[in-house]
C-alpha cells in the first residue's frame, strides 16, 4: 500500500497582496513627484531665463565692451523709451503695417493707436526707429511670434504680453497693460513677471510681486546734468564776456526729422567769464524739470547742436562766433556724460 506525502502550497494573503501594491504605488508615486519636482524646476529656469532675454532686448549691459567701447544697444536705446508691450520686442518687420496717418511710422503691435518709428539713420549718422526684432523666435503653428513664460502661458491668441504681466511707471503712476496710448512723460519703469502654473493666485509667481522691477530708471537713464566746455580757438584774441544775458542753448536729439523721437533744448546762463587765447571755460548745466524722464537722460546716441542768440539780449551785446558744428555723443546709463565741446571765437 502506498502513502502519499501531502505538500500544502501556502499563497500570498490578501492582506499581503495590499501590502506590496501599497508599496509599488508608493514607490511609483515617490518617482512621479521626483519627476515632477525636476518639471518644476526646469520651468522655473526657463522663465528666468527668458526674463534676462526680456531684459538685454530692452536695454544691453553696458558691462560688455565692443571695439573699445561699451556695448549700448535695444529697444530704449533706439526708440528713447520702453516698449509698451513685449510685442514690440518680438515682432517681425513683415509683421508691421504702416501707419495710414504717419507714412514715417509702422502701427505698434501693441495696440493700433501706437505708433513706431520707422528704422532710419540721421544725417549725422545717429541710428534711431525700431530695428526689431530685438528677440529672435520663430512662429508658431498659427503663424505668430510669442515670447511666452517657461510654464508655457499666454494661449490668448490677442494678448501681445504672450502671458506675462507688464506694467510700466513714471513718477509713481503705474500704467498696466493693455497700455493704448502713449505714456507722457514717458515711463522709467518696466515691471515684468509670470504667473507660473497657478494662474489665480500669487503664490508661485515670479519674480514675486515686489521685486517684478525688470527695468528700472538707472538701468537706462543718466544722471541730470552734464558740462558745457567753452573752448576759445583764437590763438590771438581772449573772450572778454561770456554774456549771460544772451540765449545759450544746447539741443539733444535723437532725430532731426522726428517729432515724436526724444529731443530736448537746454537754455542756461553762464556767469560772465572772460576766456584767455586757446583757453578753457567749464559751466555745469542740470537738465530741466520740464524735461521728460524726470530730469534724467536716455541711454542711447545723440545729436548735439549748440546756439547761441543775441537777439533777446537785455543790453548790447552780441555771441562770439560759432566754430562747432553738430556732431554725436553716446550716453551711458547712470554716468554723467560729457563735457560737450563748445568751440567759440571772440
Amino acid at each position: 500500500m502506498r502513502h502519499f506525502n501531502h505538500v500544502h502550497q501556502n499563497g500570498f494573503t490578501l492582506l499581503e497582496l495590499v501590502l506590496v501594491l501599497f508599496l509599488i504605488g508608493l514607490l511609483a508615486s515617490a518617482g512621479l513627484l521626483f519627476t515632477e519636482g525636476q518639471q518644476d524646476e526646469a520651468y522655473f529656469n526657463e522663465t528666468q531665463r527668458r526674463q534676462t532675454i526680456i531684459r538685454d532686448a530692452i536695454i544691453r549691459s553696458t558691462e560688455r565692451v565692443v571695439n573699445g567701447q561699451p556695448e549700448l544697444a535695444g529697444f530704449a536705446v533706439d526708440n528713447g523709451r520702453l516698449p509698451y508691450c513685449l510685442a514690440e520686442l518680438v515682432a517681425s518687420p513683415f509683421d508691421l503695417t504702416q501707419s495710414a496717418s504717419s507714412p514715417g511710422f509702422y502701427t505698434s503691435p501693441c495696440d493700433a493707436s501706437l505708433e513706431l518709428l520707422k528704422p532710419t539713420v540721421t544725417a549725422s549718422g545717429v541710428r534711431t526707429g525700431w530695428y526689431g526684432p530685438y528677440i529672435q523666435i520663430n512662429p508658431e503653428q498659427d503663424g505668430v511670434r510669442r515670447f511666452r513664460d517657461g510654464y508655457q502661458n499666454g494661449n490668448n491668441p490677442t494678448d501681445p504680453n504672450y502671458g506675462w504681466v507688464v506694467t510700466l511707471a513714471e513718477s509713481g503712476t503705474e500704467y498696466s497693460a493693455p497700455i493704448t496710448a502713449p505714456i507722457n512723460p514717458p515711463a522709467e519703469i518696466f515691471y515684468l513677471y509670470s504667473e507660473g502654473y497657478d494662474l489665480s493666485t500669487t503664490a508661485d509667481d515670479y519674480p514675486s510681486l515686489g521685486n517684478d522691477d525688470l527695468i528700472v530708471a538707472d538701468d537706462w537713464l543718466a544722471p541730470s546734468s552734464f558740462n558745457i566746455r567753452f573752448v576759445n580757438t583764437s590763438a590771438a584774441s581772449a573772450i572778454s564776456n561770456l554774456d549771460n544775458s544772451l540765449d545759450w542753448t544746447v539741443t539733444l536729439a535723437k532725430s532731426s526729422g522726428d517729432p515724436n523721437a526724444y529731443t530736448s533744448d537746454f537754455t542756461f546762463s553762464p556767469p560772465g567769464s572772460s576766456i584767455p587765447a586757446r583757453g578753457i571755460y567749464e559751466y555745469t548745466v542740470a537738465v530741466s524739470s520740464s524735461t521728460a524722464f524726470s530730469d534724467k537722460l536716455p541711454a542711447g546716441y545723440y545729436i548735439v547742436s549748440t546756439r547761441c542768440d543775441d537777439s533777446t539780449a537785455t543790453s548790447p551785446a552780441s555771441c562770439p562766433e560759432m566754430t562747432s558744428s553738430p556732431y554725436t555723443v553716446m550716453v551711458l546709463p547712470r554716468q554723467q556724460f560729457g563735457p560737450i565741446r563748445w568751440n567759440i571765437e571772440p
